[in-house]
C-alpha cells in the first residue's frame, strides 16, 4: 500500500470519530435542556392582572373627565 492510501484511511477514521464526538456532545446538550422544567410564572401572571384591573379604573377616570370638560354647563 502507498502511504498517500494509508493517509487517506487513517484521516477519513478520525474524521467520522470526530463526527460522533460531536454527535454525542450535541446528544448530551439537548438531554440536559430537556431535563430543565420552566420557570414558574404565576406571579407576573398576578401582576399583569393587577396591572390591567388597575388601567380599566384609570380609563374610566379619563371616560368620566372627558365627559366633564365636554359639558359646557360644568366648566
Amino acid at each position: 500500500m502507498d502511504i498517500k492510501v494509508i493517509s487517506g484511511i487513517v484521516g477519513v477514521v478520525f474524521t467520522f470519530g470526530a463526527l460522533f464526538v460531536q454527535v454525542g456532545e450535541v446528544l448530551n446538550r439537548l438531554s440536559a435542556l430537556e431535563s430543565k422544567s420552566a420557570p414558574d410564572t404565576t406571579i407576573i401572571e398576578q401582576d399583569v392582572t393587577t396591572l390591567k384591573s388597575e388601567v380599566a379604573v384609570l380609563k374610566t377616570k379619563i371616560e368620566e373627565m372627558k365627559a366633564k370638560n365636554s359639558n359646557p354647563l360644568m366648566r
